[in-house]
């Protein structure tokens, strides 16, 4: 498990991958300070732990893990092997942190288009005229 452990930090992918999540991280804290009409909130922070590292680095960690123990194993179709999938899947999760990235970017003030970094995916947003129902 330690070999594992060792080999996932070294790769340069897995480098590249935590050195834009804590980019990430920093513009959205730095973000959330700046808003003016939410402020900074410590459930920012665990949002991020949630949808980032554990629903993004997490499972691209043990698609890692099934790369290093079955590298040429060919899945279903020959040629479609772990180290597609494993890359197939770090380029997933680096357009997602980077899709973060840009809408942190955004809410420093940068018109960037909605396309480019439209509204959060993952945290709810509650419409403006919304009101609790009544307990039964």
């Amino acid at each position: 498990m330690g070999q594992y452990i060792h080999a996932f930090f070294n790769d340069t992918r897995v480098q590249i991958s935590l050195l834009i999540l804590v980019l990430d991280f920093g513009l959205g804290t730095i973000a959330a300070f700046m808003n003016k009409e939410q402020g900074f909130r410590l459930s920012y922070w665990s949002d991020t732990l949630r949808t980032d590292v554990l629903g993004k680095i997490l499972p691209f960690f043990l698609i890692y893990g099934a790369y290093l123990y079955a590298k040429n194993a060919d899945l279903v179709i020959p040629g479609l092997d772990m180290e597609v999938l494993m890359n197939a899947a770090w380029g997933l999760l680096t357009l997602a942190i980077v899709g973060s990235i840009l809408k942190s970017v955004s809410d420093l003030g940068i018109n960037l288009p909605s396309i480019v970094a439209g509204p959060d995916a993952t945290t709810p947003e509650i419409p403006p005229n919304w009101e609790e129902p009544p307990p039964s």
